[in-house]
């Protein structure tokens, strides 16, 4: 037996209006008492979805994560591309200097307001 389990003590994020947009059952350890706090329910509902641990003598070993993932758009790659690392109570380093931002950008949008 192993605290966090698909069927108990899990993360499924239910999406009501678009089903096929949910996303788990994640196994998920924690309750309301522990550091990582979650909830004491089967299905944790409440949680820190965002965490950053800054580290300012060097702003590019900062850590974060976001559940479930980088885009609020069900459609794209990072939709869900952290939704398990979030789960495992993990974390990505995020960069804040120029040259390392660019080396591990993927992707880029670019918003220009309409003349």
């Amino acid at each position: 037996w192993q605290y966090g389990q698909e069927k108990f003590k899990h993360v499924f994020l239910r999406n009501p209006l678009q089903p096929n947009f949910s996303l788990g059952p994640l196994p998920r350890a924690g309750n309301a008492t522990t550091p990582g706090a979650t909830s004491n329910l089967d299905n944790q509902n409440h949680g820190g979805s965002f965490k950053m641990v800054v580290d300012t003598r060097d702003w590019d070993q900062t850590l974060m994560i976001n559940a479930p993932g980088q885009s609020a758009d069900p459609k794209s790659p990072y939709y869900a591309n952290l939704f398990r690392l979030w789960a495992e109570d993990g974390y990505f380093q995020s960069y804040f200097s120029k040259d390392k931002i660019l080396k591990a950008t993927k992707e880029r949008l670019v918003l220009k307001p309409a003349r």
